[in-house]
């Protein structure tokens, strides 16, 4: 799983760049231009959310208990 959160992470910082390179040149944007930055800030809100779950998912691995068998 680190692997594919390493990945997304990757993927994040580049999406985010793209999307910072697009708000900074707003001033020259059209309508469609503004849509697709605002498009872009929705997309950024869902990669983070998926951050956080990995976040969440290794929290929890780590604070659970390791699983025995009865008996053992």
């Amino acid at each position: 799983m680190n692997q594919l959160k390493e990945k997304a992470v990757q993927i994040a910082g580049k999406y985010f760049d793209l999307v910072e390179k697009r708000i900074d040149s707003a001033e020259e944007l059209t309508g469609s231009d503004l849509r697709d930055i605002y498009e872009g800030i929705q997309m950024m809100g869902h990669i983070t959310t998926t951050l956080e779950k990995f976040s969440r998912m290794e929290s929890s691995s780590i604070t659970a208990e390791p699983h025995t068998e009865a008996g053992a």
